[in-house]
């Protein structure tokens, strides 16, 4: 087992205040390999930067809103704009996805979508760029708690919350047995997966396929990032 996958298992049986305490010192302590980046407080036009949301709240906020935006125990963040190569990349996900899963019980979801998470103490929303639910009896019209598979792909601004806070989350998520992260500066697919004890697979030769074992859905990298023009700086 490599040190990551020891990580991941020490987390995971770490009590719910102190994976809190442990998401707070990661998000404020900074990352050398990444831009700096945290979960901002609310903006002051929109009350008090020192009052925080409950979850009820930040959906009527975000119900008169134009912008979309992220939630995490009271917190929210905005989310930017994709690129042309961030679209590309999820639709050619979505398609592959959704044609296999197409007439069964599991459902694909493509940007737009929103997880509404309870984790512990923890409540968070979060808008992944693909994911995968498998059991529409416990669906809400404000989000959906149960993925199977997720999907983020990396922007500059992205990077730090997607590979740090989020990875930590969606590993503690019940229903999740894969997480994905893929890169839209080259083509490399990052796939996590539960079965495997959160452990790192790296995908990056072009001519590989990837399994998304908990989908039985196998695609080559170069479908992935079909017509996509990398830009070096994402």
């Amino acid at each position: 087992m490599n040190n990551f996958a020891s990580l991941l298992q020490s987390i995971a049986r770490m009590s719910d205040a102190e994976r809190h305490e442990l998401l707070v010192y990661l998000q404020r302590s900074g990352d050398l390999s990444f831009p700096t980046d945290s979960i901002e407080e609310p903006h002051p036009a929109y009350g008090s930067p020192l009052r925080h949301l409950t979850r009820d709240e930040f959906f009527e906020f975000q119900e008169q809103s134009a912008m979309t935006y992220e939630y995490i125990n009271g917190i929210i963040r905005a989310m930017s704009g994709p690129t042309v190569a961030h679209c590309l990349i999820t639709q050619n996900l979505f398609r592959v996805v959704d044609a296999r899963l197409r007439g069964g019980p599991c459902y694909a979801f493509c940007t737009g979508g929103q997880l509404n998470l309870t984790l512990g103490d923890d409540e968070i929303v979060y808008h992944p760029d693909l994911y995968v639910s498998c059991d529409r009896g416990v669906w809400d019209e404000r989000g959906i708690p149960n993925p199977r598979f997720v999907v983020e792909v990396l922007s500059p601004s992205t990077q730090p919350i997607d590979r740090r806070e989020k990875l930590v989350n969606y590993c503690r998520v019940p229903s999740l047995e894969e997480y994905v992260i893929a890169r839209q500066d080259r083509a490399e697919l990052a796939v996590y997966r539960r079965g495997m004890s959160w452990s790192q697979e790296l995908v990056s030769d072009p001519a590989a396929t990837v399994e998304f074992r908990s989908l039985d859905v196998t695609v080559s990298l170069a479908s992935v990032y079909e017509e996509v023009t990398f830009n070096p700086k994402r």
